[in-house]
């Protein structure tokens, strides 16, 4: 790809371990790299080796009975023939089921304290101004993204519930190591024929969200949603940019 080879020229890009391939943008929506800001291109459909899943906010052991899955898969037809992404899917039984997909990245200046603006690209089948069980299919599940030098995790309370270790805020609300960017709904109107799944992109705004790496210039990224939606939601995260500029 002639974008890919001069952006692999110009642009300093954020390593991922060695593990990812940097993929070009077309955006102008981000910061333009400079000596204080570095990016992140990520395409699911290159892999997602060390994406780690997870699911937090309902009971240990419901696994099956959330329906929980996850993990790349082929995306539907809708959304491009025979690419992937990462699926993250579950049934909301608890009124605040979380679901995320996390990965360490490193070539960030240790303990330094970054200013982080997202793009995130995913497929999303829930048509707009829906009503639903406990909140719409839509509306009602949010799109949060963070960064933290601390691993995102599900832990148990100690009561049986499995809650996030970092604070990714509750619901419509973000936190201070996730922020909202948006939420699941497409552009179709509610009742539309159209069913079959389309392609959503989210921007947060700038200053919106500040994070710090650890000593070694290490932070995880962290991709997820926030659902008071009381049934299934099935995203697929498709392509992530990431703008550290050092503050």
């Amino acid at each position: 790809m002639s974008t890919l080879a001069l952006l692999k020229k110009t642009l300093l890009i954020l390593p991922i371990l060695g593990l990812f391939t940097a993929c070009g943008s077309d955006s102008d929506d981000l910061p333009k790299p400079d000596r204080n800001t570095k990016m992140l291109y990520i395409d699911f459909n290159d892999g997602a080796t060390g994406w780690k899943p997870g699911f937090a906010d309902y009971p240990a052991g419901q696994e099956t009975f959330y329906e929980l899955s996850s993990g790349l898969e082929t995306l539907p037809t809708s959304l491009g023939t025979n690419r992937k992404g990462f699926k993250l899917s579950g049934n909301n039984h608890s009124d605040d089921l979380y679901m995320f997909v996390t990965k360490q990245v490193d070539g960030l200046e240790p303990n330094t304290r970054y200013d982080f603006r997202f793009k995130v690209t995913f497929g999303t089948n829930a048509q707009k101004n829906c009503m639903g069980v406990g909140g719409a299919p839509g509306e009602s599940v949010w799109v949060k993204i963070g960064a933290s030098k601390t691993e995102p995790k599900a832990t148990n309370d100690g009561a049986g519930n499995l809650l996030m270790n970092i604070d990714k805020g509750q619901q419509g609300s973000g936190g201070t190591d996730a922020i909202l960017v948006g939420d699941f709904a497409n552009n179709r109107e509610c009742g539309d024929n159209n069913t079959s799944y389309m392609k959503k992109s989210l921007l947060s705004d700038k200053g919106a969200f500040t994070a710090t790496t650890d000593d070694k210039g290490n932070i995880w990224i962290l991709l997820s949603t926030d659902s008071g939606f009381e049934a299934t939601t099935t995203i697929y995260f498709m392509e992530l940019e990431v703008a550290a500029t050092k503050k």
